[in-house]
């Protein structure tokens, strides 16, 4: 983070040459006061009052010009610091969002930006100008040492109700800002799936979870308020009672001939400039806090142990392999022990039931998330190696839930970088969507808004697919491919399949459906986590197929053998009424009754 600020150390370094000239020509309204005083009203000269004059506004301008100047060089220094950091925090953000702990409290680029508005804003001119603070009570004490202790005074007391506001507010300020990201994350989920809230019923009950989050949110704020408000009503009085004091000390002073009535008017202006660095840091409180919270958090994001650039290795051939691979999280175990390998160019399919561990096992092989034990290598070189920049336009991945970016068809096609033409077409034509794109109103170059919003789930899934191939990557991980898919996606499906196999690629996929096993070279039955079968298509067929037979042969032995248990139980039945008549009667009779009834 030092590094980063170093970088805005020339715009810190003149925004300061530039406060200590500012904080001087501050001194221009009281000495001018001073002399009008002591000098003007005592000697009645014309002459001396349009000099002091001409020159107090020569300053005044002066003035404003290094104002202006520094509040340009600090707004540069926010504007390089945004472009220096927003990229990097970018990137680590994209990193730990993809991570398993993706939910945890970090850095983002919105705290670049409050760094950036601090710098930019009135707030940081406190801390410019509080260095001159003591110079400006020095001038006060070489006026009369009286007035000097009057100032020391009023800072100490300012100073004090500047801690206790702090200690007031701070932590229901943090909490609230807390539960403010809460609710915006919630009202942004909330957003996204509107239209199966509104569906569901569920309008209400969002409302009231969102309402209830946001009243926690206004109870803190209040309460942070209500305690600053009093201190800053306290702190405002205290200032006109400080005023009241000096004026009545050097009134004193200049009755008694121990000082002049120009010194009492110049220490009571220089007082209110010693002390308005904390008044600006005082009304500026909340904002500088928001700053502090920014860097604490970008701090820890970026002072991370630098992690050296991995070797640079060749375009890999695509040979996967996995070596004792287990993954847990938060103590529970998704992944147990797996190992496998895939030769180059071949396809395996992934098939179990839900919560197998299918798409965890997807995102270890695109090293999304590190196994917790184990090795997931590529071409023999562990995962962890490659530079993830590097090996990933070789990569290829279609997740369960495709989400698409706001841009042209095109754009998203090309992962968002720079649009190759003839790559956007051979993956679209790989993918079998080429004619459905030409359809759409401006084809390739078509909006598609947020997310996707113009196209169906089964466009966005079969564009999500032709991204996958854009480059004719030499890995390609599909999760559910054709989960929303009809019948021409499936068919597109099976034909991308086949070209994928023409070109050599290694190919992942996970299904639920069968219809894609026929085009796979191997199989993998998962369950529990763990691999129940591995091997060859064939192989892996016949045995689901006799284990399919086997449990069908059960299933029909165990009805047989419900039916006997049922017509054993009738025959017991019938010899019991055989062998007491009587009762047999009764019953009989009694369903004659009833069925007498029941015709009536």
């Amino acid at each position: 983070m030092h590094e980063f600020l170093a970088s805005c150390k020339f715009y810190f370094r003149y925004a300061f040459f530039f406060s200590m000239f500012v904080n001087i020509l501050q001194l221009t309204f009281p000495i001018y006061m001073l002399q009008v005083y002591d000098k003007v009203l005592t000697s009645y000269n014309m002459s001396t009052l349009v000099v002091i004059t001409l020159a107090a506004v020569i300053c005044l301008v002066v003035l404003a010009c290094l104002d202006w100047l520094r509040s340009r060089l600090l707004v540069r220094a926010g504007i390089e610091f945004d472009q220096v950091l927003s990229g990097p925090v970018m990137r680590e953000n994209l990193k730990k969002a993809a991570g398993v702990e993706s939910g945890a409290k970090q850095a983002s680029v919105r705290d670049v930006q409050t760094l950036r508005t601090f710098l930019g804003g009135n707030a940081i001119f406190a801390f410019f100008d509080f260095p001159w603070m003591p110079i400006y009570i020095l001038i006060i004490f070489i006026l009369h040492p009286a007035l000097g202790m009057v100032a020391v005074f009023g800072g100490v007391l300012v100073f004090i109700l500047g801690v206790m506001t702090d200690r007031l507010t701070r932590k229901k300020l943090d909490s609230a800002t807390a539960l403010n990201a809460h609710a915006a994350n919630f009202v942004g989920a909330a957003m996204r799936n509107a239209s199966l809230v509104h569906a569901m019923g569920m309008t209400g009950a969002v409302s009231s979870r969102w309402e209830n989050i946001n009243q926690s949110v206004i109870e803190l704020q209040t309460r942070a308020s209500h305690n600053a408000g009093l201190l800053h009503a306290i702190s405002k009085s205290l200032r006109i009672g400080l005023q009241v004091v000096i004026y009545a000390v050097g009134a004193y002073l200049a009755i008694t001939h121990v000082s002049t009535a120009g010194a009492m008017i110049a220490a009571s202006i220089i007082m209110g400039r010693a002390l308005a660095p904390i008044d600006q840091a005082m009304a500026t409180y909340k904002q500088s806090l928001e700053a502090l919270g920014a860097y604490k958090r970008l701090k820890e994001l970026l002072d991370a142990p630098p992690v050296l650039p991995p070797m640079e290795m060749p375009a890999p051939a695509g040979h996967l392999t996995m070596e004792g691979v287990a993954f847990s999280v938060q103590g529970r175990a998704i992944i147990k022990g797996i190992n496998f390998s895939l030769p180059a160019g071949q396809s395996i399919a992934i098939i179990g039931p839900s919560a197998a561990g299918k798409s965890t096992l997807c995102k270890l092989l695109l090293g999304i998330w590190p196994p917790s034990l184990g090795k997931v290598r590529i071409d023999g070189a562990d995962l962890a190696s490659w530079d993830m920049e590097k090996l990933g336009p070789h990569i290829g991945y279609l997740p369960q839930d495709v989400e698409l970016f706001a841009g042209t068809i095109a754009e998203n096609i090309a992962r968002m970088g720079d649009v190759d033409s003839q790559k956007v077409l051979l993956a679209a034509q790989m993918a079998g969507v080429h004619n459905l794109i030409l359809h759409l109103p401006k084809g390739y170059d078509t909006q598609i808004g947020e997310q996707g919003v113009v196209l169906s789930g089964g466009q966005r899934q079969r564009l999500g697919l032709a991204r996958a191939l854009y480059g004719l990557p030499k890995v390609v991980i599909l999760d559910e491919p054709n989960s929303n898919l009809d019948e021409e996606g499936e068919l597109s499906l099976l034909q991308a399949l086949a070209n994928l196999k023409q070109a050599q690629s290694t190919v992942v996929l996970v299904t639920h459906k069968p219809s894609v096993l026929s085009v796979m070279d191997n199989i993998m039955v998962m369950q529990d986590g763990q691999v129940a079968m591995c091997g060859p298509r064939q192989e892996i067929l016949a045995k689901l197929a006799a284990m399919q037979k086997q449990q069908q042969e059960q299933a029909r032995q165990y009805q047989e053998q419900m039916a006997k248990q049922q017509a054993l139980l009738r025959q017991r039945e019938l010899a019991k009424n055989q062998a007491d008549p009587l009762k047999s009667g009764k019953d009989n009779g009694q369903d004659h009754r009833e069925q007498g009834v029941a015709n009536e």
